[in-house]
């Protein structure tokens, strides 16, 4: 480019292109901590790597909950039972008279989840819900006959998932592991 003046009102004029010669394709290349990835001969890691992350507690805990998950939908399947829908079934079976805003603290969720989580139940007719004379915006909550019922067997289901989930450790090592679960909970 020929510049005229270095001032802020330069005038640049045009360099000639020569169509004849087409310009190449810059090489596109990806840079990473693994190196630089030749994206024209690229070919997907047919192994991933994740010694990196094995060292971090929270990602072991959450490949964990991700198959602990997956069993518990396989073992209830057929009941619409998720495993909040569980724990909350399990706590007003052994709390009758408890309010959703209980359930909401317990589960650690909002108010709103504990809502959503609550009429489901409802809605399965596994729960009914009674008013409070003193205060009617706030419902009491017990198992429906149904409820009673069916919590039986899915605690059944549950501990048989459990013992598949925690097959490859002894009963002391999962007392340890329970523990130390409830340690970093703050429990």
């Amino acid at each position: 480019m020929n510049i005229m003046n270095n001032s802020s009102n330069a005038v640049r004029k045009p360099r000639a292109v020569d169509k004849a010669a087409p310009v190449p394709a810059p090489k596109r290349q990806m840079v990473g901590h693994g190196g630089v990835i030749d994206l024209h001969a690229y070919a997907a890691p047919q192994v991933l790597r994740t010694e990196q992350m094995e060292a971090y507690v929270g990602y072991l805990v959450r490949r964990l909950d991700n198959k602990i998950y997956a069993s518990f939908l396989q073992s209830l399947a057929e009941e619409e039972i998720t495993p909040a829908r569980f724990t909350a079934l399990s706590i007003i079976g052994a709390n009758p008279g408890v309010r959703q805003v209980d359930i909401a603290r317990a589960l650690d969720v909002a108010r709103p989840a504990a809502l959503k989580l609550v009429n489901q139940l409802v809605d399965l007719g596994l729960v009914e819900t009674h008013p409070i004379p003193s205060d009617k915006r706030i419902g009491a909550l017990a198992l429906s006959a149904k409820g009673q019922a069916k919590l039986g067997a899915y605690e059944q289901a549950v501990r048989d998932h459990e013992s598949r989930i925690c097959s490859a450790i002894s009963e002391q090592e999962r007392a340890t592991l329970t523990r130390i679960l409830g340690k970093l909970l703050g429990d």
